[in-house]
């Protein structure tokens, strides 16, 4: 994007001189400073005055209070339109009507010149000194810049730890001022506080910067930061724009020496690629957007598919939703049912609708936290598992009146393993106290000694006791296939069980925290209080997030979001400086 700016002059025979450049960009810094696109080279002019934001909606200027007039009132900030006035210290910029293919034109003109007597001030001074070679200014010169700049910020190094002969109200004072005076020109050699996460190493320039006037490398950087990743795959750069993006050092975005925070938020910046984000990686799969809440596509969910664990299906929301839109967990599981107001069967009856134990033991009413529970970082919810959430109601019991054992959520073969096991301890004697021995079951007198014909009959009747009993936890009580696909192999010689795969995050390229949002019920973005069918998905659409979410632009009662927000730049999944950085990583890292 390029605007167009002219600078009005007047020259030596006071006729106006115009000079109308282009300048490229979305983001504009006016100020004294060398680096700032519009260049107002006057000590009265702050090195960096103001800033303009060049969008497709328009310009908008801002800049500290008290630094800028616009139409002839002090502002913090507007927008701008053609005719306004923008007073600048000695300049004033006209903001014209903008030609064809660019959003703004400015003029810049110097409406308060200096005095001619301030200017010529200096050449006077240096024609009345004495005759002087350049060989000699320029001795003068060094010894004046070593002075100031070398030898008094070293000068408390050299004084300390030598007493004062004397302890005179003199040589007092200057043992609190040197250091005071040193100091201040020591900070002439910073551009500024470091930021929080580099303080601990301030004092080690070379940790940074490791040549003498030489710009911070990004080796220097994933030196520490060894784990840092891409935002896209280089190979997918193509273009100017992917090419000048793939040669952006660390330290052009990571900006230190510029207080506590090194992590730009500027939307702007995201926005130069992601508003033609084909324009930058042909084979992206996200679509175009500026700002969430003016053209932020709908979410994208990552979809599990438990038959096919490698597959991660991508669908897009749409509204109805797409046939697409449908979890493949092979799980049975019923919201509405759990949810009842009335309460659900429970064994134990741990309480009723009024938060009280039911008497009878029959019904307990179910909350989404007592499922659902934060990990704890408080980022995601804790993986469902059947010990945790779904045994105190779904009891795996195998013979209810002959003991309260329960058989393992495993495999088919943990379960016979463990009947096996009980049953041959019955049949050969062995009673435990808590069993009350089934009636269909032989036993064989305690203490028989009994010989390997009888041992091996003993377990044979055992053994057709596990498979039986096998048979009605899947098949006739439906113990199993009350949440699994239960089926037989198709040799005939036992059941296999579907294997469950639940989604744990649905939105991997998005920052979300539950924890951050615990002042809202779970209701409110996940509505399954009608959701009968597992396969159902209730993660919120954008228009809910919107209710409360709004874009850069800040809007009264809405909460503020701007990319970084939710998103992470450095999401992707190979090394920043690729095989060099994975060469840092110590042995079995990933």
């Amino acid at each position: 994007m390029d605007i167009q700016v002219t600078f009005v002059s007047v020259n030596q025979r006071g006729q106006p001189q115009r000079d109308q450049r282009r300048v490229s960009g979305t983001s504009f810094t006016v100020g004294r400073g060398s680096q700032c696109q519009i260049h107002l080279p006057d000590a009265r002019v702050a090195l960096n005055h103001a800033h303009i934001v060049v969008s497709e909606t328009g310009a908008v200027i801002d800049a500290e209070p008290g630094r800028i007039q616009i139409n002839g009132r002090e502002s913090e900030g507007a927008r701008l339109a053609a005719g306004d006035r923008i007073d600048i210290g000695p300049y004033t910029i006209q903001v014209d009507a903008a030609p064809p293919a660019r959003p703004l034109a400015l003029t810049v003109t110097l409406s308060s010149p200096r005095s001619r007597s301030v200017t010529r001030l200096v050449p006077r001074v240096l024609q009345r000194l004495p005759d002087l070679s350049k060989r000699r200014l320029s001795y003068l010169a060094f010894g004046g810049v070593l002075l100031i700049f070398l030898f008094l910020p070293i000068l408390p190094d050299l004084l300390q730890g030598k007493p004062l002969p004397v302890r005179d109200s003199r040589r007092v004072m200057l043992n609190e001022v040197i250091p005071a005076v040193a100091g201040g020109f020591t900070q002439t050699w910073s551009p500024g506080p470091l930021s929080r996460s580099h303080q601990v190493f301030g004092h080690e320039c070379r940790a940074c910067h490791a040549f003498p006037f030489v710009q911070v490398r990004d080796l220097s950087c994933v030196a520490c930061h060894k784990t840092i990743k891409e935002h896209v795959p280089a190979a997918e750069l193509t273009g100017p724009r992917g090419v000048a993006f793939a040669d952006t050092r660390c330290a052009e975005c990571h900006r230190d020496h510029k207080g506590m925070q090194m992590t730009p938020r500027s939307e702007e910046q995201c926005a130069d690629c992601h508003r033609d984000v084909k324009g930058a990686a042909p084979n992206a799969r996200s679509e175009n957007v500026t700002d969430f809440a003016r053209d932020h596509p709908r979410f994208r969910l990552s979809l599990l598919d438990a038959d096919h664990p490698k597959s991660i299906r991508r669908v897009r929301q749409a509204t109805p939703p797409s046939a697409e839109m449908v979890e493949h967990s092979n799980l049975k599981f019923n919201h509405a049912l759990h949810l009842d107001p009335g309460g659900v069967r429970d064994p134990e009856g741990r309480r009723d609708p009024a938060g009280m134990r039911d008497p009878q033991g029959r019904r307990t009413v179910l909350r989404c936290a007592d499922c659902h529970q934060p990990d704890a970082d408080g980022r995601l919810m804790v993986p469902i598992s059947m010990e945790r959430h779904c045994r105190q109601c779904h009891s795996l019991a195998f013979e209810p009146e002959v003991t309260k054992r329960q058989v393992p959520h495993g495999s088919e073969k943990e379960i016979v393993t463990m009947l096996r096991e009980f049953y041959a301890r019955l049949v050969l004697g062995d009673m435990p106290p808590d069993v009350n021995p089934p009636h269909d079951l032989p036993r064989m007198r305690p203490g028989a000694v009994l010989s390997y014909e009888e041992r091996q009959r003993a377990l044979k009747i055992a053994d057709g006791k596990a498979r039986q009993v096998l048979r009605e936890l899947f098949e006739t009580r439906e113990v199993c296939s009350t949440c699994h696909d239960v089926s037989r192999k198709e040799d005939g010689a036992g059941w296999e069980v579907a294997p469950v795969r639940i989604a744990q995050v649905w939105m991997p390229q998005a920052v979300f925290a539950h924890a951050k949002h615990s002042t809202q019920a779970c209701v409110t973005c996940h509505n399954v209080r009608n959701s009968k069918d597992a396969g159902d998905i209730a993660m919120p659409d954008i228009a809910k997030c919107r209710e409360c979410h709004v874009g850069a632009r800040p809007v009264r009662n809405k909460v503020t979001s701007d990319c970084a927000t939710c998103h992470g730049f450095h999401a992707g999944r190979d090394y920043w400086l690729g095989t060099l950085q994975a060469q840092m990583q110590p042995r079995g890292a990933k």
